[in-house]
């Protein structure tokens, strides 16, 4: 009896297991400074989307007519409405710690993809094949955590215990 007390003492609720995803930490992973050519790791870039508006406006293309003796128009302008489209933000490119090529062999593939199933993200065979259900299943992951990409980042990888990371 007084093992079982002990036992019942030891154990927790059930809300652990229902832990909310982590919390949008890869966003301070993200830089606009290219990494040196003599940096430790590999790379990704996110090529932010060039912000363009379009500009209307009319333009006149007859003046109106006037009658000379009473000035009254006898026949209004017309015109002509012109678009253009201009740049406001080229976007300027963005990088990331991210896996590099040689790391992302089938075997760990397979891993991420049994990781990114259960958390319901992916629903194909964990195969091993770096396909784009398991880049759009890698871009669910990462963009409510503040990046939006279908590149694995390292942190990304260290917070689903695939990769131990070390900033």
């Amino acid at each position: 009896m007084l093992a079982l007390a002990l036992l019942a003492g030891c154990q927790t609720g059930g809300t652990d297991l229902q832990r909310p995803p982590p919390g949008p930490t890869l966003a301070s992973e993200v830089s606009t400074q290219r990494p040196a050519t003599d940096a430790k790791g590999c790379y990704a870039e996110l090529k932010a989307p060039a912000q363009v508006e379009t500009v209307t406006h009319q333009v006149q293309v007859i003046p109106e007519q006037r009658d000379a003796k009473t000035g009254a128009i006898t026949q209004p302008a017309i015109y002509r409405e012109m678009s253009a489209q201009r740049m406001i933000d080229a976007g300027k490119p963005r990088y990331f710690r991210a896996m590099c090529t040689a790391d992302l062999t089938p075997s760990f593939v397979a891993m991420l993809q049994r990781a990114l199933a259960a958390r319901n993200l992916y629903h194909g065979r964990a195969d091993g094949t770096l396909d784009p259900a398991t880049g759009t299943a890698i871009r669910a992951y990462q963009a409510p955590r503040g990046l939006d990409s279908a590149t694995l980042s390292l942190r990304a990888a260290q917070e689903m215990g695939l990769y131990i990371y070390t900033p």
